[in-house]
């Protein structure tokens, strides 16, 4: 493992970007993330940044790379739950829980930033929009597993996979690592049979009827999306449960005293486009 301090300088980093999605930050809470990614560490593929049933230490922002979730039983036998993506956080309740009940394992280098679970309270205290945000993006997550357990008990193999792709070109937008419908999939067939309930032949055959359809194209590690309308209709993909909207008002209107203390205004968005654009 290899420590950096992280710049001060206020660049947009993709946790910024990812709850920018849902609320506009004020320069104030935008310097409070910043000072929160102040100690980074990178790590290597194949570290585990969280083991089940060890103590919670400290919370971890991705800032770059990738790493999944996982559970296993006593036996060794694996089921991955979610991919940890960018602007993802690691041991968000960290607070309420005292033992991780999943692990987290990289699939690539990674770059973390953490800082001491006390901060969240400290959060929660000074800066209820961010906090409000951060539980946003907790449901969110909660939201993808429901997701993800309706496609290993409802979806056909081709649908699963279709719905995966579907889902990861729309949380990688956000962030911007999607270009023209590419982006980079740093993850194993063996990677995606844990994740969707296949086998690695079946994974195989279901990624080369999706690639022969003109679908999408694979090329090493990189996947192009040509059709995302059509592949979203292959895999019955409703991003309702992504939640890929801005805050509600009436939440911008509960927290407007406190905003209008912290810098002088509230943020509010205007009414139109209730989607972020992907």
């Amino acid at each position: 493992m290899t420590r950096a301090p992280a710049s001060r300088a206020l660049d947009p980093t993709p946790l910024w970007l990812k709850l920018s999605s849902y609320l506009v930050l004020s320069d104030e809470e935008k310097m409070y993330l910043a000072d929160l990614e102040r100690t980074i560490a990178r790590e290597p593929p194949r570290t585990d940044l969280l083991q089940q049933g060890e103590r919670y230490r400290d919370v971890r922002i991705m800032r770059e790379g990738w790493a999944i979730r996982h559970k296993a039983l006593p036996d060794g036998r694996r089921q991955v739950v979610n991919f940890v993506l960018p602007g993802d956080i690691i041991g968000m309740y960290c607070t309420l829980f005292e033992s991780a009940d999943h692990s987290v394992t990289t699939l690539t280098p990674v770059e973390v930033a953490s800082f001491p679970p006390e901060r969240i309270g400290e959060l929660f205290q000074s800066f209820p929009r961010l906090a409000a945000a951060l539980a946003w993006s907790g449901a969110r997550e909660e939201a993808i597993v429901a997701e993800r357990l309706l496609s290993l008990g409802r979806r056909t193999a081709l649908e699963r996979t279709a719905h995966l792709l579907v889902e990861l070109l729309r949380r990688l937008s956000v962030v911007n690592m999607v270009t023209d419908g590419h982006f980079v999939l740093p993850v194993t067939q063996e990677i995606l049979a844990d994740a969707l309930g296949l086998s690695i032949v079946h994974i195989n055959r279901t990624l080369r009827r999706l690639r022969d359809s003109g679908l999408i194209e694979l090329n090493g590690q990189r996947i192009t999306v040509n059709d995302v309308r059509q592949l979203a209709s292959v895999g019955q993909f409703d991003e309702l449960y992504l939640h890929l909207i801005r805050a509600p008002r009436r939440l911008e209107r509960a927290f407007s005293g406190a905003h209008h203390h912290q810098n002088g205004h509230n943020g509010v968005r205007p009414d139109g486009e209730d989607r972020a654009k992907a």
